[in-house]
């Protein structure tokens, strides 16, 4: 089944390939209007960053966020839209400082490494590529990067501008859509294969939309996300 690497933008709802995405984003009228509206009315503003990240798999989005926000905070959305399974360890990695919770087990820490409570106005800026890495043995990788900042208000601490949308993948035995992944024989399957699977209920994980499927006990169970739409609404 061939899938399709696109995404809508949140604003004006049109879609878009991975590629256009970004350039979209950047002269997306609706956006400009909510944006202007925005700081209407706060009668003030103060420094926003848009950053895209994606990891392999073709996993991507758009994000803004405060450029006073910490990485911490950043760190606690990608746990929960796309990785958090086990409570593991974390780390960004950026312009060659590695950002991890100095809080644990802090005295193994090298006297390089940087608190992840740093602003990311102090970490990085408008270019910057970084990466992000959760759970040093069972890895899933991120990268990312500073496409803009822009003067404005936000009405959450992190916004979705634009996500890729969920792929469909086909059951390994009979073609229907699958729904879970067996990570003993990465097969996907379906709702009624998956009942006849020789290798049991208990090795089967869910098809999430993230880069984290399949891996560790991954379920994807604190996405918050709720968009949704179709070419039809």
């Amino acid at each position: 089944m061939e899938q399709k690497n696109e995404g809508i933008c949140r604003f004006c709802l049109k879609i878009f390939s991975n590629s256009a995405m970004t350039r979209h984003l950047l002269t997306c009228k609706a956006k400009k209007e909510k944006d202007e509206q925005e700081i209407a009315k706060a009668k003030s503003a103060y420094p926003i960053y848009h950053i895209k990240i994606s990891s392999y798999r073709d996993y991507w989005m758009h994000i803004e966020m405060k450029a006073t926000a910490t990485l911490r905070e950043l760190d606690d959305f990608l746990r929960k839209i796309w990785l958090e399974c086990c409570g593991h360890l974390s780390m960004f990695t950026i312009n060659d400082v590695d950002y991890q919770d100095t809080s644990v087990n802090a005295e193994s820490w090298d006297s390089m490494i940087e608190s992840i409570d740093t602003q990311l106005i102090h970490a990085m800026k408008i270019g910057d590529k970084f990466t992000y890495e959760y759970d040093f043995g069972t890895s899933t990788d991120v990268e990312s990067k500073v496409i803009a900042v822009r003067q404005g208000v936000l009405d959450a601490p992190i916004r979705i501008l634009a996500r890729n949308n969920p792929y469909i993948f086909e059951c390994g035995e009979c073609g229907r859509q699958a729904i879970v992944f067996c990570t003993e024989c990465e097969c996907l399957l379906c709702e009624q294969c998956v009942t006849e699977h020789e290798c049991g209920d208990d090795t089967v994980l869910p098809i999430v939309n993230s880069p984290r499927m399949g891996e560790c006990g991954y379920t994807g169970d604190l996405d918050f996300d709720t968009f949704s739409f179709t070419e039809t609404e």
